[in-house]
């Protein structure tokens, strides 16, 4: 029964962790909300995209004949004499706005940006329009998004399930420590593997899928995502050197609690970015 209960708060700490990552990170769409003529209005914008434009691509030229579509949905639906357009452009960068319409069907609004190759970004900002009315939506920060090449599902959904497991097993190994220690040191062994192979193995394919660059983190560069599971990771090989001579059950529970915060850290935090001045991917942003 005990084991049971232990089993049951791994999961419901886990649980939360994934929730919270679904409504964190600069890549989960922007959650808005505005009010027209005392109406509530609620719209989730997209941040990221998928591009077939490739960094090579990016190289030979400046202008590609690729669009990425994206949708979005506003919450109850607006009036049929509102319009919606958005205004854009490179980002970073000292570009002019640009402007495209929307085309709406069923409630459902929809426009295509220029593809950029991967890790490329652009800002934008949807203008809410009524005959000579307008109201820009997130004016003052706007929309960032960013641009990813398509990743196989053999090898992204391997790589979540086993960042997802080695979540889990960190948060039982942690809560055991106190109770079932032998356990707890079996259990974090379970937890090097997995993040082992899904952070540190499988984790710098998807990136190279994506973005183009294996490992992004140190000492190559500053990406947060890559850093934080090599810290989670040494943080593990640590603690269970440290346990092989005598038991130190708080470096189990620390290690534990050190993965839930870094799992907390929202995914893609200073992470790869297109420098169109450069013409190459750049970290840490």
């Amino acid at each position: 029964m005990k084991n049971f209960l232990f089993w049951f708060l791994a999961v419901i700490i886990t649980i939360t962790a994934v929730l919270y990552q679904r409504l964190t990170g600069p890549t989960n769409p922007k959650r808005v909300k505005f009010s027209i003529d005392n109406i509530d209005y609620r719209v989730k914008f997209p941040r990221t995209s998928e591009t077939l434009v490739t960094l090579s691509d990016a190289v030979k030229r400046d202008n590609w004949n690729n669009y990425s579509k994206l949708e979005f949905q506003l919450n109850p639906v607006l009036p049929d004499n509102f319009t919606i357009k958005i205004l854009y452009k490179r980002y970073p960068g000292s570009d002019s706005l640009k402007k495209i319409e929307t085309k709406v069907n069923n409630g459902v609004y929809s426009f295509e940006f220029p593809s950029q190759p991967p890790a490329g970004k652009l800002i934008y900002y949807p203008v809410v329009v009524r005959e000579d009315k307008e109201m820009v939506l997130c004016e003052e920060e706007g929309v960032i998004i960013r641009f990813k090449s398509p990743v196989p599902s053999f090898v992204l959904i391997p790589h979540i399930l086993l960042m997802f497991i080695a979540m889990l097993l960190a948060n039982y190994s942690g809560i055991t420590a106190l109770f079932l220690y032998e356990r707890s040191v079996k259990y974090g062994f379970f937890v090097l593997i997995a993040l082992g192979t899904g952070g540190l193995i499988l984790g710098p394919i998807v990136q190279k899928y994506a973005f183009g660059a294996f490992w992004t983190g140190w000492p190559l560069g500053e990406d947060l995502t890559d850093n934080k599971t090599l810290f989670a990771f040494l943080f593990w090989v640590t603690a269970l050197i440290l346990n092989r001579s005598k038991p130190r059950k708080y470096l189990l529970i620390l290690a534990a609690v050190i993965t839930l915060l870094v799992y907390s850290i929202p995914h893609s935090t200073a992470g790869s970015e297109y420098d169109h001045e450069k013409g190459a991917v750049v970290t840490g942003r």
